[in-house]
């Protein structure tokens, strides 16, 4: 088999085209992959074709070629016995999952393979809201599954208590990286402008307040200069002196604000 793809998910498998390697005729659509849960591995499938998906063909995966994005080939002998389905094959879609401390964490829906090798690397749970996990798909680790039956699987309850969410493709994942960036880079030009506004602000105050003990000095100055040249005029001068040094000077802004 090629290694097109590196990990596909069950459900995207199925009712994809089958096609005969040989003759690139189409034998039909994928209706079922044969799943041992013991293993964890894809060892076979089944597709149908004709009026209502009655002709059902068989392969096991020696004879699957190639699993790629649009069609499945398989290597098909129409003169051949086809393979027959083992009894081992149990679809754990929608076994429950519960926990070895006997807690019921939700149920199995879906699992990623690697087309290469047909391994399952990954079973995907709903959740139930057990102990606040919230609605989601999570990702349960094949080797974490200790035990498997009829309708459920056992689990660590360790495993459960920290799960990872499923996130569902790349592209998913870069549209959300854009809508992170585009809404940071808003929230950096808000916060550049309220940072601008409040500088000219206090460039404004400043000014105000300069303007104001501006005038309170001529005023002193001018009392002064009504006075008798005495010691009460060098007083006034000291007083003036006093008001001027308290005068505070405008900061200066970076040229992008002014």
């Amino acid at each position: 088999m090629s290694t097109e793809l590196e990990v596909v998910r069950q459900t995207e498998v199925l009712n994809r085209l089958v096609l005969d390697r040989r003759t690139t005729e189409e034998v039909g659509r994928v209706e079922q992959l044969w799943l041992n849960p013991q293993s964890h591995q894809v060892i076979g499938l089944t597709c149908k074709s004709g009026f209502l998906g009655n002709n059902k063909f068989s392969f096991n995966w020696t004879q699957i070629e190639t699993i790629g994005a649009d069609s499945i080939l398989v290597n098909y002998d129409p003169e051949a016995i086809e393979p027959e389905k083992p009894e081992s094959v149990v679809s754990l879609i929608g076994h429950e999952v519960w926990t070895d401390a006997g807690n019921k964490a939700g149920k199995i829906v879906d699992y990623l393979f690697v087309s290469r090798t047909g391994a399952v690397v990954e079973y995907l749970f709903m959740s139930s809201g057990w102990r606040g996990v919230l609605d989601g798909i999570y990702l349960l680790a094949a080797t974490t599954i200790t035990s498997a039956g009829s309708k459920r699987v056992i689990v660590p309850d360790e495993v459960i208590q920290v799960p990872q969410q499923y996130t569902e493709g790349l592209n998913q994942r870069l549209s959300q990286a854009a809508e992170f960036l585009k809404d940071d880079a808003k929230k950096t030009q808000l916060d550049w402008e309220a940072i601008k506004r409040r500088a000219q602000n206090i460039t404004e105050q400043v000014k105000e307040r300069t303007e104001t003990l501006t005038s309170i000095a001529k005023e002193k100055l001018a009392e002064v200069k009504s006075q008798p040249e005495d010691v009460s005029a060098v007083e006034g001068m000291k007083t003036i002196d006093t008001t001027a040094e308290s005068l505070p000077s405008a900061p200066d802004l970076p040229e992008n604000l002014k």
